[in-house]
């Protein structure tokens, strides 16, 4: 068996560090929950344990040149902040004279890195996913970028399985619809959103769509937007989240009202 010896530790001996620490992580976790969505349990807030610390993860930022991966570590061996952001890698010390001063230094770093322009068009793909992903309780997979496609995806499940189907095989036993974002193809040569569904019921194909999406039948079957369609559209991630939040619905009703 495997034994655990925890430290013993008494509050009083060490309450200013750790409400220093408390303060610093509430910092990076109003930083994180400023750029991420609303998740269920509010863990857009969340930090996770990682070897030397806590880590707010990769927090995608829109850049002039892309989606660069902003993350904030609290390293607690080094007693730093380390900060990492494109080829930047900065780091602030904890020991600071004021919790002031430790924020005026973090947001000067911040500054530097001109992370400004959010919320516009490729960096709230992935967060429209997050949304999406984080209203629902059914089961879903994580937001993954699929290098063989250059995709990126989200896959939610009914919770039901395939009539005829082993239901030891994972991928094609369960009821799904797939949410995603491709660079464009040979079939679509610039980039769209797409939605597909396993199994897809072809009901689906007569549900009005608004005027920036289309069914798509050539090949395979399921909804298109392409993002040229989007340009002058008003609150578009708002329509689409509605669009695609009203096929996953209707999707998975038709599917149980089939049977």
């Amino acid at each position: 068996m495997e034994i655990i010896i925890l430290p013993q530790i008494e509050y009083n001996n060490f309450a200013k560090t750790r409400d220093t620490i408390q303060i610093y992580a509430q910092l990076i976790s109003a930083i994180k929950g400023k750029l991420v969505p609303h998740q269920k349990n509010w863990e857009e807030f969340s930090l996770k344990v990682y070897a030397k610390g806590f880590t707010t993860t990769s927090i995608p930022i829109q850049t002039d040149n892309g989606i660069e991966a902003l993350e904030l570590n609290i390293n607690l061996i080094e007693h730093k902040l380390k900060i990492f952001f494109k080829n930047n890698r900065d780091e602030i010390a904890l020991e600071q004279t004021s919790i002031a001063e430790f924020t005026k230094k973090l947001v000067a770093i911040l500054s530097s890195y001109e992370i400004s322009k959010l919320w516009n068009l490729f960096r709230q793909v992935y967060f429209l996913f997050l949304k999406l992903r984080g209203s629902t309780l059914k089961e879903k997979s994580n937001i993954n970028f699929w290098p063989h496609h250059f995709d990126l995806a989200l896959l939610v499940f009914s919770g039901k399985l395939i009539d005829g189907q082993d239901e030891t095989n994972w991928d094609y036993s369960r009821e799904q619809m797939n949410f995603g974002l491709s660079s464009g193809d040979a079939g679509i040569p610039q980039p769209y959103f797409y939605v597909t569904a396993y199994p897809f019921d072809k009901t689906l194909l007569k549900i009005e769509l608004p005027e920036f999406a289309e069914w798509h039948t050539e090949g395979w079957n399921g909804l298109v937007v392409k993002l040229n369609q989007l340009a002058n559209q008003e609150e578009i991630f708002t329509a689409l989240f509605s669009l695609f939040t009203e096929l996953l619905n209707k999707n998975f009703n038709l599917i149980v009202s089939t049977k």
